[in-house]
Order: structure tokens, then sequence, then C-alpha cells
């Protein structure tokens, strides 16, 4: 069992604020500690505590506490709902189903949220750029600019999330809000002004924040806070995202050469590398590693309100990891949501049909896969999905990452100690693969490309009971390098139903774009980036297959029916389906604002 440093307990006491904010009926609340406010934040302590303040916010049940991992996964093809949630979990069917309603609950929850980080983040920085307030620091000149930094980037985050997911046509502050008919009644920013602000946020946070080694050696207290890389990486996806995130652009016109040049910035830095284990990067051991640029903090308790008694806040508890295994029904988890068929494809196999990816063992629980231990009893895949019709086995699947192993010690399943990574180093390596294919450098690409399946072929360093004796375990895998790969042009992705219908057919990998699309998937699966850039890849012209690119998305509702035979979701249609409506009870309050698509 972990235990949290001192920066997790700190938050707590100075998040009062935001965590009240959290429970109003919308965006737009009255601060009932204004005065408060206006003299707490007068010494060198306090001023920390408004940017540890940031970190909190994401912790929460109704943000990646368990309602983010649900969306973002969902509306990407790597995750389907099951027959659990069909029976009394409407707001994850929608979402899945592409039939979201701007009355969806779930997603109302998380647009409050992003608005109550952006609250947070601006309260931060508006406290720390106030007359004197650098003075209190002294000369730990160093202090200030990190904690002016990690507001920045956190501003910068909430801007990108809700860009991403509800357009850019939005409300947008740059100071912290106080409900006043101001607030109340801005209108939505002009297209493009919110990806100038991300921009601007991102260069200043990057300047600001220190470098990991700066950050970590010789000071123990600072382990889960983001650092220069973590700017960087986030400035280098929204760069590659422009298309999606910048209303005033069009198809075509992501920024590869900018994303490029911060990509570099951070491998040149010899700040981060790739562990030697992948398990290591969604397990409950070696959390804040060296491959770690922000996660996202949790601890395991089975006090649903642990260290909190705030209305419906749960402060550094991960509530989501009760969709990613179930031993039977109702024990060990809700089990709403599971890995697709396609995602179970995509893998690479051998001439016998057997998966030779070790990724795909280490982050799902499937057929010929890990053992789960159950009350200290072994369970493999077969034995734990043992109360499905036989119609079902091989067709339903456990997400493996962010879950525990052994409930022997956590008997609450739903309550999960595991860091969410956000940004880690293998995602940056992928994506300066991407910029170099885009910017007419494939070779390089590919040796990046190798880096990452490389990596994926070593033994797994720490042979747990549930790995023990499998083949990944026990030295180099069989994963080829990206130059055969591509030589051997295999087919993955491919769904084909009983009769031999073919729902999906595949992609023939005989191109480094391809290849890289693929390394996507089999690296970060069920991490939260599939739908973004799925998003993204439509919209590059200068890609072949950008047309074809969402086709998992668009049958979808087929590979739901034949996985689990539930009929219900819709195609994915992109004008619709590519952002989240904004809620209904927003529209309401404010009526300079107006719905997407969706509404």
């Amino acid at each position: 069992m972990k235990t949290r440093n001192l920066l997790y307990k700190s938050i707590l006491a100075v998040t009062l604020l935001p965590a009240f904010a959290a429970c109003e009926p919308n965006m737009d609340y009255i601060n009932p500690t204004a005065e408060v406010e206006d003299t707490y934040y007068t010494t060198k302590e306090h001023l920390i505590y408004a940017a540890n303040g940031c970190y909190n916010i994401p912790q929460i049940l109704q943000f990646w506490g368990r309602n983010m991992p649900y969306a973002l996964n969902l509306v990407s093809d790597e995750a389907i709902y099951t027959p659990q949630a069909a029976a009394g979990d409407p707001d994850n069917v929608a979402w899945s189903g592409y039939t979201t309603s701007g009355n969806h609950g779930m997603t109302t929850e998380i647009f409050q949220n992003i608005y109550v980080l952006q609250y947070t983040a601006n309260l931060a920085i508006q406290k720390l750029t106030d007359d004197g307030a650098a003075e209190l620091f002294g000369s730990d000149v160093s202090t200030y600019n990190r904690c002016l930094g990690e507001a920045y980037f956190f501003r910068a985050f909430s801007r990108f999330l809700a860009t991403f997911m509800f357009g850019d046509e939005i409300p947008d502050r740059d100071y912290p809000a106080t409900g006043g008919p101001s607030d109340s009644y801005e209108p939505a920013r002009e297209p493009g002004y919110i990806y100038q602000r991300m921009v601007e946020d991102l260069t200043k946070a990057a300047e600001l924040l220190p470098g990991r080694t700066e950050l970590y050696e010789g000071h123990p207290e600072n382990m889960g806070r983001i650092g220069k890389g973590a700017a960087q990486a986030l400035l280098a996806k929204v760069y590659m995202g422009r298309p999606i995130l910048d209303g005033s652009a069009g198809a075509g016109s992501a920024e590869w050469q900018l994303a490029k040049a911060e990509l570099e910035k951070i491998i040149n830095s010899n700040d981060y590398d790739l562990v030697d284990c992948y398990r290591d990067n969604t397990s409950n051991d070696n959390e804040n590693n060296k491959e770690s640029l922000y996660e996202v903090q949790f601890v395991y308790s089975a006090d649903a309100n642990v260290n909190m008694s705030i209305d419906r806040l749960n402060f550094g508890q991960n509530s989501w990891r009760q969709i990613g295994f179930t031993i039977s029904p109702g024990a060990g988890g809700w089990y709403n949501v599971m890995p697709s068929m396609w995602l179970y494809n995509e893998f690479e196999r051998n001439a016998n049909g057997e998966i030779i990816d070790p990724r795909a063992f280490q982050g799902l629980w499937i057929p010929n896969g890990a053992t789960f231990f159950h009350n200290g009893q072994p369970r493999n895949y077969e034995n734990t999905y043992n109360y499905l019709a036989d119609s079902w086995l091989g067709k339903f699947f456990g997400t493996r990452k962010y879950c525990i192993d052994d409930n022997s010690t956590m008997p609450d399943l739903m309550r999960g100690p595991v860091n969410d990574r956000i940004l880690r180093y293998a995602d940056v390596l992928l994506m300066y693969a991407e910029c170099c294919i885009e910017t007419g450098d494939e070779a390089t690409a590919l040796v990046y490309i190798d880096k990452i399946r490389s990596r994926a072929n070593n033994q797994v360093l720490q042979d747990s009971p549930s790995d023990k004796g499998l083949f990944y375990t026990k030295g180099r895998g069989t994963l080829p390098t990206a130059q055969e790969v591509l030589a051997a042009k295999p087919v993955v992705g491919r769904v084909v139903d009983d009769a031999g219908g073919v729902i999906l057919p595949g992609v023939e990998i005989n191109t480094a774009r391809r290849l890289l699309k693929h390394e996507y998937t089999c690296e970060l699966f069920l991490e939260g980036w599939r739908f973004f850039n799925l998003m993204r890849w439509h919209n590059n012209t200068a890609d072949p297959d950008h047309t074809n690119v969402i086709d998992g998305l668009v049958n979808k509702y087929k590979v739901q029916e034949y996985q689990t035979s539930l009929t219900g979701p819709v195609p994915f249609n992109y004008e619709k389906n590519h952002i989240l409506p904004i809620p209904s009870r927003e529209l309401e309050v404010n009526p300079n604002m107006h719905g997407n698509s969706a509404n």
C-alpha cells in the first residue's frame, strides 16, 4: 500500500471554494467565501496552496475519479458497454452508442468540473500575480515560478478538455468567476480564441516549470508534481490537434513543425525515458516513474468519502476501476464497460492466430492471459467468466490497466489506488514519430516506433503471481521490428461474425502511417487518447486513409451487437458526434451560448 506525500494532503486545505463549486447546478456559481478569499492568500504557504488546489480537481469522482475514463474510452472504438450497463447505466450506453443528449448527467458533471478546474487555475494565477505576491517568496524564485507554471498548465488543460469535448464556441475566462451577470451571460468565444489562449498558457508554463530532474532529485516531497515536460507535451498535442481545437482552422492545418520542436525539447532534455516493464505504467507499482509526465494521483480507501465530507467530492480515490473487471455478476465491480472485439483483434498474431504482443496480456483480461486473485484464490479467464453463456466466451474481456491483480488487501474493487497516467513518454515518442512522418522523414519515424516495440518485448521484471509462466515474463517477446512488420503486411483489427460475415475488414499494415496508428493503439489503449487521435487523423487531409480512419466508429454498433447481442447504438456521424452536446442546463443559464450539433 502506498502513502501519498504532503502535497496531496495540503491540497485539501485550500480547495473548499472549488469543491463547493462542483456541487452547484451550473458552472456560473456564486462564491460564498469571497471575503475570506480576499484576505486568505497573503502568505507564501497559502499561495502554494492555491497552486496545489489545481491538482485536486481531476481527482473528483465526477471527473477522473470516474466520469472521464468512462467518457474518453466509450466514445472511441476501443470499448463497448455490457449487459450490466444496458440494465441500469444509460449514461454509459449513450456515450458508447452515440445517443448522448443535452440532458446527459455525467456529461453535465464533466462540463461543470472542467470549469471548476479553470476557476481554480484562474484563482491561483490571480493571487500569484497580485501586487506583492512574488515578494512573499523572497529569494525562493524557483518555487514561485513553479506554482505559477502549474496554474498556467492546468488552465490550459481545462481549455484543452473544453474545446476537445465541446467545441471552441463556448465561454472561456481568464479570471475567477464570481457568478455575477457578466459571468452568467458571457457569450461564446470567437472561433480560434481559446486555441490561442491554450498556446499562450502552455508556453508560459513551459518557461516557468522546472525540468523533472530539478523537480524531483533531492525533493521527494515534489513527487507527483508536473514539470516542464508536461507543458511541452500538451502543447505538442495542441499543435497536432489544431484542426479539431481551433474553430478558425480547417482540416489539414496541424502545426507539425511546431509540435516537433516541443517534442524534441522533451527528448533532448534527458529527463524522461521508457521504463523497462510496460505494466509499470498502469499498475500500482512504480508510479510517477521516469516515463510519467503527468498522473492523476489516487489512493485506496474503503471509505467512499475518504478525507472529505463535502457533498459528492471524493478526494484522491479512483472509483472508476469498477468497470475494469468482474468475478461474477455483482462481485468485484459493475462491469459496465469492456474492451471491444476490434481492440482485441488489433494486436498482432502468429500463424496459429495466437497474440504475440505482450502488451495485450499486460493490459487486458483475455483468454490465455494473466491470472486474477480473488480472496487469495487464482482465477484464469475461463473460470473467471464461467458465468457467461458459451456464446459470449471469447467475446467478453476485462480491462487490466489501472486494475489491481489481487483483491485480498482491497476487497472493494470499486475504489482502486492506481494513478491515471495522463501524459507519458511513450506517447511523446509516438507523437514525435508522427511529426517525422508528416514532415517527410519516415526513416526517423520508424526508429522511434521501434523504441516502443522493443520495450514491449522486454521481460516483465516483476514476475508477479498473476503473470507467472506467461511468455512475456521470460525474456524478449516476439514482436517483429518496424521494418519486418511492414514487410510482412499483417492485417489487424479485422472482425468477423460467427457466420463468417465481415463486420470490420481490418487494416493491412503496409505504410509507416498505418504502423504508427497501430502502435498508438497497442501502446496507449484504454488510456483515453484514442478518440482524440481518431478525430485528428480524420482531419489530416495528407493521410490517404483520413476518410476511412473512423470506420471503426461508424460500424461500432455492429461490433456491439456481435459481442453482446445488444441493439440500440447508432452509426457514428462525424458532424454530430465529434463533440459532446453542451448541457441543456448551461444553455438555459446563459442565453448567449448556443449548443452544438448534437443538441
